[in-house]
């Protein structure tokens, strides 16, 4: 993906397209010496509310879940090994945004930087804001930007997530439950586990990386996610 958008205008925009990346524990102590100080007004308004969403509601349980614990497990032990990594991009021309969030694909994949080591890597996360768009347009365009670069973000063990103010995405437990639902645009980027097959039934393109990643394994984890949620297409596909 990244090829396709070359190394024009668009691309040399996209280089500079997001700020610092700060930890999560830094934004929360708001401390202007580790990069907060290079964003505007509305970028660290936008960044301090995604911190507040990520360590409240993402580490808390919420009656309307459908299991018990919280919201989502995974965020709460990334918070506490300082592996999440909060950015803000101020643009909103949809290809500099593509190729940004690209080049925020392969800044994951790199251990570099990253503290700890071992098992605890997997929690490694990038969240990105978006604080100049606004909905629906801006949660349309975060939405395509989301299933363009799935598949790639797939083929290299990790996964890419849209979360907005309106998202309708359902709850796996409880449909009428939308966990997505954040109070800025953004996109969340972390390691992938094999446990999340059930996110890879809508498209065949995300079936077919997901087994690309993990082989038999995959098609198998993909087989039972399919059987589970009544998805006999996708079910279908790793039988083949």
């Amino acid at each position: 993906m990244d090829g396709e958008v070359g190394r024009g205008p668009i691309a040399r925009e996209s280089d500079g397209a997001f700020g610092p990346r700060i930890t999560v524990k830094a934004l929360l102590d708001g401390d202007p010496a580790d990069g907060l100080a290079a964003y505007d007004g509305r970028a660290r308004a936008a960044l301090a509310a995604m911190t507040r969403w990520l360590s409240r509601f993402l580490t808390t349980e919420h009656a309307e879940l459908g299991r018990s614990g919280a919201v989502c497990p995974f965020t709460r032990q990334a918070i506490d090994h300082d592996l999440i990594r909060l950015t803000a991009c101020s643009l909103t021309n949809e290809a500099a945004l593509l190729a940004g969030v690209a080049m925020l694909r392969g800044e994951l994949a790199d251990l570099t930087g990253w503290p700890g080591a071992g098992a605890v890597q997997k929690h490694r996360a990038i969240v990105a804001v978006f604080p100049n768009l606004s909905e629906p347009e801006g949660a349309q365009m975060i939405e395509r930007i989301q299933k363009a670069l799935k598949p790639s973000f797939v083929k290299g063990r990790l996964m890419i997530g849209q979360f907005y103010p309106s998202c309708p995405e359902p709850g796996l437990w409880n449909p009428d439950f939308r966990p997505l639902q954040s109070p800025v645009i953004s996109l969340a980027m972390r390691n992938i586990t094999i446990r999340d097959a059930t996110f890879m039934l809508d498209r065949a393109e995300y079936v077919e990386a997901f087994v690309d990643a993990f082989g038999a394994a995959g098609k198998h984890m993909i087989a039972k996610a399919a059987h589970a949620r009544g998805r006999p297409a996708a079910a279908r596909r790793c039988a083949r």
